[in-house]
């Protein structure tokens, strides 16, 4: 295999493994790390657990994970020197079907640029349903979300371009917004569809704006309801996101922050709205002193490529190859984890890579390890970690270059694609402990699958979910190639499948743990998709499925909402059990007094397994509000609404029991406190009133 040409390459942030964050499990403050002992895999490596079930702490959240002090802003990358890091990512998730994240909406709000157009757009607003038009990447997406703003919608939804908007149900007060519609889908609609679609928009007060890439004469019959929009200065936006990251006044703070350069590298490529976005964040951790100006420049210049490259022919002993990418990977764990993840990928890369000049030299390890990081020009800085109960020094290996670690990723994932599959292989072939080393791995190795996009990018996730060792890297694989808008489509339907496949309900397991890695970019069908596995008769999936529904409630669904879908199901108990899960868990944002979780219990209590979900779920929430007035409160409130209209509603059981706790006191000896019964109490003491108004024996 011969070298490359140089030639830079347009930097792909989706390929950085430690952007996403897994939904349910806790991210590490500044990755992990493990004691100086070399990795044990403590689980049999030849993947011989059946096919149905595999150990428990293999989806588990690690207790035993490392909490390594280190500087670091919580979206995976590492900050060097002085000042905060910036205050949020700035990508933020992007739903393609479902609701809006508020993370979104918030941004947009705040470093909203008017682009050309902006006025029109307003003004035909009020025909509730109109088509910006524009270049790719423009910020017509942006301009769609920041007209809801201005109509004052609070409920946004996305729905997928490809659907069939006549056939859509619109609901009341809501908007809906269509991005990147295609010119054939356009072309489908006839002008009396659009006419009906309008109608059914004023009825309900909604308003519907849709995107496009396409030219004036493709219109058709959407004419009347066009607007061309231009991208809007880049300037401007630039300005926006640096006020959004380091506050108003930054100008005065830093009076050259924004020079001639920066402007140049702002406009270049058409001045795109999503790069001046990604220079304001390069441009935040120069200001607070991370690094020179020149290592800025030389990153969003991207000339960082062209230096891999360079240094990749400089330095072409497997060794030397190895020890880069695995620090590149693995950039903020300890020494002894980078060291000997690359031992590993030697004796891969030695079957792959030519021989080289260096191969008498390539024994390992060759040198010193302060040799070996100044070869890669890393820092180990001391950190201390923590890892069941016991506290350990590491060595935290770190680049001395802004997105050095990325830049070596793509380089290496573009440019050699001989080294695609071994690499691959090698991140799928990290020991599971510990697990936030075997989380990194599992995201690197789903970011570069979504970056190839080549034909079957997910291939050795069909591989990996037949082998019970691999199954953990798969469902961490895919919530990472699930953030890259194009293999997120594929990712969806391979779930789609694994969770409608009853005769393995391993792959069902594995669904309901991947699902919410979908929900930044389909949060509607990640939800539907655990509802349905919610309501299985197996434990285990319906279980995984109620963490899942809970996590997404903790990023930002409604649990009123999810209620809402469920207080109708027909399987009292599984509704049941979810709405325990939503209200015991304190982030999801569940209430015992919301209407809807009173309308799951009604129906639960008349059935004998749902029942006996309710009465643990009373017992629970007694016991937490012993020291807590505010969940005592809440819980006292939704008891009243409950037996407010009487015991005539199959409550006289639950009022009963109730009533006995008061007296008894909890399981575990605690004393209740009876205010927060009386509800109960006064309902099962009440007579009941018979047919003719007279009381009942």
């Amino acid at each position: 295999m011969t070298h490359p040409e140089e030639r830079p390459l347009d930097p792909v942030d989706s390929l950085d493994p430690s952007a996403p964050e897994d939904v349910d499990a806790p991210s590490e403050p500044g990755g992990g790390a493990r004691p100086p002992a070399s990795p044990t895999d403590l689980g049999p490596a030849d993947g011989t657990w059946s096919d149905e079930v595999w150990p428990d702490e293999e989806f588990g959240p690690a207790e035993s994970a490392a909490t390594v002090i280190v500087t670091h802003d919580g979206t995976g990358r590492h900050h060097f020197g002085a000042g905060s890091p910036p205050a949020a990512p700035h990508r933020p998730r992007q739903a393609r079907e479902g609701p809006i994240w508020s993370e979104e909406s918030d941004l947009v709000r705040r470093t909203f640029v008017p682009p050309k157009g902006y006025l029109r757009a307003q003004g035909m607003m009020s025909r509730q349903l109109i088509l910006l038009t524009g270049e790719a990447r423009s910020g017509k997406r942006t301009l769609a979300l920041h007209l809801m703003q201005d109509q004052h919608v609070e409920s946004v939804i996305a729905l997928d371009p490809e659907e069939d908007l006549t056939t859509r149900r619109i609901q009341r007060g809501r908007g809906y917004v269509v991005d990147s519609v295609g010119a054939d889908t356009l072309a489908g609609y006839t002008r009396d569809d659009l006419e009906l679609l309008r109608r059914r928009l004023v009825e309900r007060g909604s308003v519907l704006v849709a995107t496009a890439v396409v030219g004036a004469s493709m219109l058709g019959v959407w004419a009347p309801w066009h607007v061309p929009c231009a991208r809007p200065d880049p300037l401007q936006v630039l300005r926006s996101h640096l006020t959004d990251r380091m506050g108003p006044g930054w100008e005065r703070r830093h009076l050259d922050l924004v020079d001639e350069d920066i402007a140049e590298l702002v406009r270049a490529d058409g001045g795109r709205p999503e790069r001046a976005a990604r220079i304001a964040a390069e441009l935040a951790g120069l200001a607070a002193g991370g690094f020179t100006r020149t290592q800025v420049l030389n990153a969003l210049r991207d000339r960082e490529h062209v230096a891999v490259a360079g240094w990749l022919r400089a330095h072409p002993a497997c060794a030397d190859w190895a020890l880069m990418i695995a620090a590149a990977v693995f950039e903020g764990h300890d020494y002894g984890i980078v060291a000997e993840r690359a031992a590993a990928l030697r004796a891969m890369l030695a079957e792959h890579l030519p021989t080289s000049a260096a191969a008498s030299a390539d024994g390992w390890p060759p040198q010193a390890r302060s040799a070996r990081l100044d070869l890669i020009d890393a820092t180990a800085i001391a950190a201390d970690a923590t890892r069941d109960g016991a506290r350990y020094r590491l060595d935290v290996v770190r680049f001395n270059r802004p997105r050095w670690a990325a830049s070596v990723r793509e380089h290496v994932w573009d440019v050699y694609p001989d080294l695609r599959d071994p690499l691959v292989e090698w991140l799928a072939a990290t020991p599971r402990q510990p697990a936030d080393v075997h989380r990194v791995a599992a995201r690197a190795a789903g970011a570069f699958m979504a970056g190839g996009r080549g034909h079957r990018p997910l291939a050795p996730i069909h591989r990996w979910a037949r082998t019970g060792a691999r199954r953990t890297m798969a469902v961490s694989a895919l919530k990472a190639a699930a953030q890259d808008a194009v293999v997120a489509t594929q990712v969806r339907h391979l779930v789609e499948a694994w969770s409608r496949d009853g005769a393995h309900p391993g792959l069902r397991l594995m669904a309901a743990r991947a699902y919410p890695g979908l929900a930044s970019v389909y949060p509607g069908p990640t939800l539907t998709g655990l509802l349905r596995l919610a309501r299985t008769g197996d434990r285990a999936v319906a279980e995984a499925a109620r963490d899942g529904i809970a996590a997404l409630c903790r990023e930002g669904i409604r649990a009123e909402s999810v209620l809402e879908r469920v207080e109708d199901w027909e399987e009292a108990a599984a509704a049941a059990e979810l709405a325990a899960h939503l209200v015991l868990d304190e982030g999801a944002g569940g209430s015992p007094a919301d209407d809807r979780f009173l309308a799951v219990v009604r129906n639960a209590v008349t059935d004998r397994d749902g029942y006996a979900v309710v009465a643990r779920l009373f017992t629970r929430l007694l016991g937490a509000g012993a020291g807590d007035p505010t969940r005592a409160s809440a819980l006292r409130e939704g008891l009243t609404r409950l037996f407010g209209p009487g015991r005539d509603h199959g409550l006289e059981r639950l009022a009963f029991d109730l009533t006995r706790l008061a007296y008894e006191g909890l399981p575990n000896g605690e004393v209740i406190d009876i205010g927060v019964l009386e509800p109960a109490i006064r309902a099962f003491e009440e007579p009941i009133l018979g047919p003719n108004g007279g009381t009942r024996a």
